[in-house]
């Protein structure tokens, strides 16, 4: 039997995809999040925005991705995001995926508890794809 000595965690996290009509920035997704800079947790916000950014340097968990592609998109988020992803590149849209995880900051971490959707027509984001 091996016991364990040390930090041992069993977190969560949650793939997302992130459909823009400009490119990611902290401040325009802060924005796009819904936070203003008199919000009452806008350290928590900033927090939020920056995982989600680093987030998409590191990618999806669990799948293997070459390219950012229709097939790619619909084997993780399902075929109606795959539909939007097709319909939103074709204006011109910039695609970013990525992953959160609840060892990131406090509103992050809140944010791998639950699926999230995002669906505006300059932005779209979806975190449907969690797992414990």
């Amino acid at each position: 039997m091996k016991i364990r000595d040390g930090f041992v965690t069993n977190s969560s996290s949650t793939n997302y995809i992130i459909i823009s009509k400009k490119e990611l920035t902290h401040d325009y997704l802060y924005k796009k999040l819904g936070f203003s800079k008199s919000s009452k947790i806008l350290s928590l916000g900033s927090d939020l925005s920056t995982d989600l950014l680093s987030g998409t340097e590191s990618g999806v968990r669990w799948f293997d991705v070459e390219k950012i592609d229709y097939d790619t998109v619909l084997k993780i988020f399902g075929e109606e995001t795959a539909k939007k992803y097709k319909e939103l590149t074709q204006k011109g849209f910039y695609t970013y995926l990525g992953h959160i995880n609840s060892d990131d900051s406090c509103l992050t971490s809140f944010m791998t508890t639950d699926r999230f959707e995002i669906d505006d027509k300059d932005f779209y984001m979806n975190g449907l794809n969690c797992g414990w």
